[in-house]
């Protein structure tokens, strides 16, 4: 049987009770202060999403002048407990690819796969969400480009729309009037070579002669789309990039 203990334990002076219940409420303290202190948002408007707001004042000075540097810092407790994983990608996106072979015949493949196990479907998800990376064009200036040695003029790729729900990607010259639009986009590095690497992967997988990227994507509905929707809103914008030879 264990033994029976003859004096009863002693309790914690109530000083050093005090000294460490105000310790460990000065410390979620500081952790909730440093995590008031950090931005926040992009936030819904209606002009589409803002920048991330800067935090309180008083949240930022206590934080960065006091308590990150000489307290939290030497913890290695600098996380502020703001995760991006809960802000939704600016759009939905999914692509196929179609294939020819040398009769012309076509064949489409939709990604990501429903068949596909999770996790070759998870890394078709990020594909998709890389393909859905447009930018602006950058802005022209007023200076006059003309041909050099005999050579044409030089050219861009952008986004040609050829209706409400169509785009495709064409090169045009650097004089073309069309690239004074501001409104012109064109596709990330990133995603032109994702594309391309895709297509011919796709190419020798199934022996065909050419493959073609097609991305659907759909705006994603903000909080602010409750009160003033936009038109497109709903609208699956269909992005041909162009078709790839795979001889």
């Amino acid at each position: 049987m264990p033994s029976v203990p003859t004096s009863p334990f002693r309790p914690l002076p109530l000083w050093l009770r005090i000294a460490g219940s105000a310790f460990a409420v000065g410390h979620l303290l500081v952790i909730g202060v440093y995590a008031l202190a950090a931005t926040s948002g992009p936030w819904p408007t209606p002009y589409g999403a803002s920048y991330p707001a800067d935090p309180p004042r008083f949240a930022s000075t206590i934080s960065m002048n006091l308590t990150y540097p000489y307290y939290l810092e030497p913890l290695r407790m600098t996380h502020n407990y703001h995760f991006a994983s809960n802000r939704p990608a600016d759009f939905a996106a999914n692509f196929e690819v179609q294939l020819k072979n040398e009769f012309g015949e076509i064949k489409k493949f939709k990604f990501p796969d429903e068949k596909a196990n999770f996790w070759v479907r998870h890394r078709q998800e990020i594909l998709a969400q890389h393909l859905a990376a447009d930018m602006p064009l950058p802005q022209r200036g007023n200076q006059r480009v003309g041909p050099g040695g005999g050579k044409d003029l030089p050219k861009v790729e952008i986004w040609v729309r050829e209706d409400a729900s169509t785009l495709r990607l064409k090169e045009v010259e650097e004089l073309d009037p069309v690239l004074r639009n501001p409104d012109v986009l064109q596709p990330a590095k990133r995603a032109k070579l994702l594309a391309g690497s895709y297509a011919r992967y796709q190419c020798r997988l199934h022996k065909a002669a050419s493959a073609e990227v097609i991305r659907h994507s759909r705006m994603t509905v903000m909080p602010m789309d409750v009160l003033q929707p936009r038109p497109d809103l709903f609208t699956d914008l269909k992005s041909y990039f162009g078709e790839i030879r795979c001889d």
